[in-house]
């Protein structure tokens, strides 16, 4: 949408000059995140304050202009996109961390990037255990809004589970500040809102003790299908390892064509593993004895620092590696129980095998969070057909095996036109009206994830 006059003036006569712009020339990653949709907004605000935000949200009621949150724009769903115009307000200047350790406590701003948490956590002996694999791109805002979670969730959980407060804006402009000790767990409803609730301004983040490394496990299968089964055999056994990771053939084939110094021989499908703590040792015993069970390929501890490093850092950097290997990428993150991931896995090389497009996979096996990624080589109406089509049907398999359609990505935009197919009417209704209450004007991050 275009701007009104009054709206660009109010713009102009209320947020700071310096900081406030039109032209999105020189500044084109703010049109898009990293689905790679392009919404050009009508502004952008770097905000540094929150009365800042305040400032902005109350004008944006007052002119009816949407107002859109952006942290680093490293998600997967368009939740940072202005899909319906509107100011953008970036929170990247708001990227205080303040560690108690006595509390055993993070006080950081909404901006401030997770892996520079995690650094200073750790310089005090402490740990913040969510690990998104833009982890050091994504901004600790972004996380709550999607309640990321990452290679570490199945034994140290999500986002939300590290969440003692937040303080923020709300789309009327109010300041409330929040934390578990509150009615209605409004903690629990903020996160995870994806942006269309709630501002983040102040977050209050618990941290545990760091626990001692243990072991990283490389495994390399022959099948796919007998990799995922060795996933739901370790979490049948009641092992907990700190890190359990998927990634098939093809997203291998990805990664070592993105580092081909470090190219690794995957047959057709690769777990890591990582143990920690107290019982690392025996954990590992014990998921090595689980893997030489099935057709492996290749199976040992990676006892190197160095080559630990270089396996951990193949595994984060394979959204990148995908990217650049293909013309068009669409990802997605689907989230089965653990017991139910050979079938998904089966699943996604059954679509691969039908269509022409290309189809890989990876992501947080210990929790059942699989990344499907539609690939296409050349953009034609062919490939984008099958992509449709393809997606539709791994949401349905997803649901029909007792899973969800995200783990950790959101709805947003991508997936909205899904939603009801895993929610019923009288749910969707309730979420529209609690909506509708908190932002009776429809402000704040409008278009998302309801049709």
């Amino acid at each position: 949408m275009a701007l009104l006059k009054t709206q660009k003036d109010a713009l102009v006569n209320t947020l700071p000059a310096g900081r406030l712009f039109f032209d999105f020339t020189n500044r084109p990653e703010y049109t898009h995140d990293a689905t790679e949709l392009i919404y050009i907004p009508d502004a952008l605000f770097f905000a540094e304050s929150e009365a800042e935000i305040v400032a902005a949200v109350k004008l944006c009621c007052e002119h009816s202009l949407p107002l859109i949150i952006r942290g680093a724009g490293t998600g997967y769903s368009g939740g940072a996109l202005a899909v319906e115009g509107g100011l953008l307000v970036s929170i990247e200047r708001l990227n205080s961390i303040k560690i108690d350790r006595d509390r055993k406590m993070a006080f950081v701003g909404p901006g401030a990037i997770t892996g520079d948490i995690m650094k200073a956590a750790e310089s005090t002996g402490l740990f913040y255990p969510p690990d998104p694999a833009s982890y050091l791109e994504s901004t600790i805002g972004g996380n709550l809004a999607e309640n990321a979670g990452g290679l570490r969730c199945k034994k140290y959980g999500v986002t939300r589970d590290y969440v003692l407060g937040v303080r923020g804006v709300m789309p009327d402009g109010n300041v409330v500040a929040v934390d578990h000790n509150s009615p209605f767990g409004l903690v629990d409803l903020f996160v995870g809102s994806e942006g269309t609730l709630f501002i983040f301004t102040e977050i209050t983040l618990r941290l545990i003790d760091l626990p001692p490394s243990g072991k990283t496990i490389q495994a390399t299968f022959n099948s796919a299908v007998d990799a995922a089964s060795v996933v739901a055999e370790v979490t049948r056994s009641g092992i907990v390892p700190c890190a359990m990771e998927f990634v098939d053939r093809d997203a291998i084939e990805c990664a070592n064509q993105y580092d081909p110094d470090n190219k690794i021989d995957g047959g057709a499908a690769m777990l890591l593993f990582e143990t920690d703590g107290r019982h690392a040792d025996a954990e590992a015993d014990a998921i090595m004895a689980i893997c030489r069970r099935y057709s492996h390929r290749l199976l040992r501890l990676a006892e190197d620092p160095q080559q630990r490093e270089i396996l951990w850092k193949t595994r984060r950097d394979l959204s990148h590696a995908v990217k650049q290997a293909v013309k068009t990428k669409t990802a997605e993150d689907v989230c089965v129980p653990p017991s139910r991931l050979p079938d998904l896995v089966a699943f996604v090389e059954q679509l691969s095998r039908e269509y022409s497009l290309r189809i890989n996979c990876y992501g947080h096996a210990g929790d059942g969070n699989l990344h499907v990624n539609f690939l296409g080589m050349t953009g034609s109406e062919q490939e984008q057909r099958e992509t449709v089509e393809g997606i539709a049907r791994l949401f349905d398999k997803t649901l029909f095996l007792g899973g969800t359609l995200s783990g950790e990505h959101g709805i947003g935009i991508t997936k909205k036109e899904f939603i009801s197919r895993e929610f019923d009417p009288p749910t969707l209704t309730f979420m529209r009206r609690l909506k509708s209450i908190l932002d009776a004007r429809r402000i704040v991050n409008p278009g998302k994830i309801f049709c």
